[in-house]
């Protein structure tokens, strides 16, 4: 019994070394190649404060969706703007809408499409839009409908 004893420690000796060495490589593994938050430091904080990723002057946006064939433009200033369409889908699209997310609350913003109608094949079409209740700063994201569907959220460029 008592070599049985020695290969139970001599196996669990074995697979703690295995766990600790693996431990040991994670944790001083080079991040060179990891990526790394950017922006400037709060004083003091040591906290990182991101950079801004959208452009333009304040209270204006540009989001942008594409698809193969189709490719939407919002441009916003204030709580209104254009809505750009590009269809080149092959199909007729029914008319466009849109709704906004609260970055704060989650809550849904419902778009209004001034004089909404269908875009034809290979033709773009440019709307006015409008929304209210919402700064641009708060907008978390821009959803294009087409027709009763929901085709995804724009991405601010």
């Amino acid at each position: 019994m008592p070599d049985r004893m020695k290969t139970t420690h001599r196996g669990a000796l074995f697979l703690w070394i295995v766990v600790v060495a693996s431990l040991a490589a994670s944790c001083t593994k080079s991040t060179d190649t990891e990526p790394r938050a950017s922006g400037t430091t709060a004083s003091g904080s040591g906290t990182v404060t991101p950079e801004q990723t959208g452009t333009g002057p304040p209270g204006t946006a540009v989001y942008r969706y594409a698809n193969p064939g189709l490719v939407a433009t919002m441009s916003l200033d204030g709580d209104s703007g254009t809505l750009a369409i590009e269809n080149d889908t092959g199909r007729e699209l029914p008319s466009p809408g849109f709704y906004i997310l609260d970055a704060r609350t989650g809550h849904r913003v419902i778009g209004r499409v001034k004089d909404a109608a269908s875009i034809g094949i290979g033709e773009t079409k440019t709307f006015r839009v409008s929304f209210s209740g919402l700064g641009i700063s708060n907008i978390g994201l821009v959803i294009l409908l087409i027709g009763p569907d929901n085709y995804g959220a724009f991405a601010r460029e």
